[in-house]
């Protein structure tokens, strides 16, 4: 079980942990103060809170990720790529051009996929999925 990313005429496969650092290095290519607010679900200590101590964190963490985005800090394109789900999420056009501006300058070889398989998804892989000029679905 994994994710499966797509464009119109390219696809490749990963891990959801794959995926989460793929996402993260997106984040970080925002800027280090978006990427480090993004980081943070990422954390140990946040990852178990349960209840109304989840809720307030949640909470909190909302209203700055809305804060970033009226501040222009990161655009409402690339926050809803960041914050969808897993599985099943889709962007537009529009979308996957403002993702690939942020990942083009990214080293290629950077892996996100299974290590152990010849096909191993790559940073390069991504690259000609967002650069396809086509929607981008992943499931």
């Amino acid at each position: 079980m994994g994710v499966t990313i797509s464009s119109k005429r390219y696809s490749c496969d990963m891990g959801y942990m794959g995926f989460n650092r793929f996402r993260n290095a997106v984040a970080e290519k925002v800027s280090d103060k978006f990427g480090e607010h993004y980081a943070s679900l990422d954390k140990a200590d946040v990852m178990i809170l349960c209840g109304n101590n989840r809720d307030n964190f949640f909470k909190k963490y909302n209203a700055i990720t809305n804060e970033l985005v009226e501040q222009k800090e990161v655009t409402e394109e690339v926050a809803n790529f960041l914050y969808q789900a897993d599985c099943n999420g889709k962007i537009d056009r529009k979308q996957s051009k403002e993702i690939y501006s942020l990942i083009k300058e990214c080293d290629g070889n950077i892996s996100f996929g299974y290590s152990g398989r010849s096909d191993c998804t790559r940073m390069s892989d991504l690259k000609n999925i967002f650069s396809d000029g086509t929607n981008v679905e992943w499931c």
